[in-house]
This record gives C-alpha cells, sequence and structure tokens, in this order.
C-alpha cells in the first residue's frame, strides 16, 4: 500500500510554472508582475529575475502605452471581472507578436482585490495565415469580377439575337451559373472584408415601409419564381446602413426562394421587438433548417443538412449575422409559421 500524502496535490504544485504553450504571469494591482511561467520566458523572452517587479506596459507598443491602453484593460477586467483584448505585444528583443491575452481580476476570501492573472497566446502564425487568407480572397474577387461580367454580358446579347430556342436556352443557363458564380465571389470577398474589419457602417433612419418594396422590386429578377408578398409597414424606421441592410436582406431573400419550391409565397413581416428593436421577418414555405442546424448556419462555411445538395460555400448567412451585429442587431433562424422557415433580422428601432 503506498503512502498517499507521498503523492503532489494540487495546491502543493505549481501548474502555471510548469505550462508552456501559454505565457501565464501574475500582477498586483498596479500592474507590476508577480510572477513569471515557464511560458511566459518562450512567448515573451524575458526571464522571470529579468521582469518581476516591472510593470506589464512592458510588452505593449509604445503607441498603446501612450494611449494608455494597458491600464484600460486593468480596468475593465477590474470592474467586469475578466477581459480579452487581441492585438500586438513587444518581446525582449523588440520584435511584436500578435496576442490573445485574457486579464482577470482576483480577489481574496474577504473580496479584497489582490491582482490579476494575465494570460497571453501567441497567434502571430495563424494570423499570417488568415491574413493571406484574406488577400487571396480580395484578389480572386478582383481578378474573377471581369471575366465573369464578360461572360454573363455576352451571354445576354446572344439569347436576345439567337432564333434558335435550344441556343437561346443555353445562352441563358451561361449566363445564370455566371451570376451564380459571382454571388459566390462576392459573399467570399463581403466574409473577408468582414474579418480585417474593412467594412464601413454608417447607420441613420431607415423607412421600413418604403425600403422593403423597393428591394423586392429590384430582385424582381431573382425572386420571379416565387409569390413575395411585403406586409404594410408604413412609419416603422430601423437605424441601419441602408448599403449593409440591402445586403442583408438581399441574401436573405435569396435564400428564401432558393430554398422554397418555385411558385411558393414568401412573406415579409415587420413586428416590434424587445428593447428597443424591430423584426423583420421572412418566411417561406421551403423545406426549413433543421432545429439543430438554426444557430449553426451563421457559421462560417456551414451549411445546414437539408442544404447539402445545393451549392454554395456556407457564407451567406454569416454575413447577414455579421452585418446585423455591426449595426446593432443580430439575426436568428426559428421555425416556419408556414412550415418553412422564419430568417428574422433585428434592427435597432427609431
Amino acid at each position: 500500500m503506498h503512502d498517499e500524502t507521498a503523492l503532489p496535490s494540487l495546491e502543493r504544485l505549481d501548474w502555471a510554472a510548469q505550462i508552456k504553450d501559454y505565457a501565464i504571469i501574475t500582477l498586483d494591482p498596479r500592474g507590476l508582475v508577480t510572477s513569471w511561467n515557464e511560458g511566459a520566458v518562450l512567448v515573451k523572452g524575458w526571464s522571470a529575475p529579468e521582469i518581476i517587479g516591472r510593470s506589464f506596459e512592458t510588452f505593449y507598443p509604445p503607441e498603446d502605452v501612450a494611449a494608455g491602453l494597458p491600464h484600460q484593460l486593468l480596468a475593465l477586467a477590474l470592474a467586469e471581472g475578466r477581459t480579452e483584448h487581441l492585438g500586438w505585444r513587444v518581446r525582449r528583443d523588440g520584435t511584436r507578436f500578435w496576442g490573445d491575452v485574457v486579464i482577470t481580476a482576483v480577489h481574496d476570501d474577504n473580496g479584497q482585490h489582490t491582482g490579476f492573472v494575465k494570460v497571453t497566446r501567441d497567434l502571430t502564425e495563424q494570423r499570417a495565415v488568415e491574413r493571406a487568407r484574406e488577400t487571396f480572397i480580395a484578389g480572386l474577387g478582383h481578378d474573377f469580377r471581369s471575366p465573369l461580367t464578360s461572360i454573363e454580358g455576352y451571354a445576354q446579347l446572344l439569347a436576345s439575337d439567337l432564333d434558335d430556342p435550344v441556343l437561346v436556352d443555353f445562352a441563358q443557363r451561361i449566363r445564370s451559373n455566371a451570376k451564380r458564380v459571382m454571388g459566390m465571389v462576392e459573399q467570399l470577398v463581403e466574409q473577408a472584408k468582414l474579418r480585417t474589419g474593412t467594412v464601413e457602417i454608417e447607420p441613420e433612419p431607415v423607412d421600413l415601409g418604403a425600403f422593403l418594396p423597393a428591394l423586392v422590386g429590384d430582385l424582381g429578377g431573382v425572386l420571379r419564381t416565387h409569390e413575395v408578398v411585403v406586409e404594410p409597414c408604413e412609419g416603422v424606421y430601423v437605424l441601419a446602413d441602408p448599403d449593409a441592410l440591402r445586403r442583408v436582406l438581399t441574401n436573405v431573400l435569396t435564400n428564401a426562394a432558393k430554398y422554397s419550391p418555385r411558385g411558393s409565397r414568401v412573406d415579409v413581416v415587420v413586428t416590434p421587438a424587445a428593447e428597443a428593436m424591430v423584426d423583420v421577418v421572412v418566411a417561406d414555405r421551403g423545406r426549413g433548417i433543421a432545429e439543430d442546424d438554426r444557430e449553426a448556419v451563421f457559421g462560417e462555411f456551414e451549411r445546414g443538412t437539408r442544404a447539402e445538395r445545393d451549392g454554395g460555400f456556407g457564407l451567406g448567412l454569416a454575413v447577414v449575422r455579421q452585418l446585423c451585429e455591426l449595426m446593432g442587431g443580430t439575426a436568428r433562424a426559428d421555425a416556419g409559421r408556414h412550415g418553412g422557415t422564419d430568417l428574422i433580422v433585428t434592427l435597432p428601432a427609431v
């Protein structure tokens, strides 16, 4: 029988000191370093004797220190319990790395604030890969637009000049597929812009009573195989960027048409929501989204199980939600009131 008292306990082991994948340090209430694990040595470059007792501002670029960012993060962690920040940090040799930082306020048994725990991950390589991907997608959009526009335009000319119905059908199919590929490329570019934070949002009061019927009219070619009915909503205003709102509702309406039987009806209904918000509901009569997929379909490159036989990248609803959140709202999918899906865009009311 072994002596259990000889086994190391969680209380006796300094686990933080042994973890090497994360820089784990502690700070006193003023932000001075009080402990330093092996992961901090690897990520940041300082040894414990060199850094203990110094301000954690040492790890931030001069411009962030001048702006007061380090102590703003401490204040936020103290007020809310924890805070997370993604940005550049500085190593001992002066080089910078892209760090994901979580700062947690620590209190003793009496509730007295005793300091902070700061955990940092080096995400420099992941950021480089992500930036390369975004640059590639942006270039893809630029390089694809011109030839696709030419294909679509020439196919339209052929369809209008040909007399043979079979050849006209071929030309129309070429045009339709060129427009479909163009739409997929636009979604990729939109998602890349959202990831890099280069989408500019300028909210203003938008009259849904005028905006929605005009948008449905503009999408007449896409929605021509369905009956789209906009219920009257005169005098209802939301705070939104008109261009972003147009992209959001275009994605939602085209999805409703894509996943609904030809000739079926799609309803657009505006209703008040909680906390001074407005819901724009697009209700179709299609196959619907499986209950387990209703949240997942808003993730990047995620497609519902009932959409597997259809083309697409699975970016449309991800773009919808991210644009809505930039405008102070959100988007969700509910079970359809008419048997399909209710896609609900929620925006601030004016």
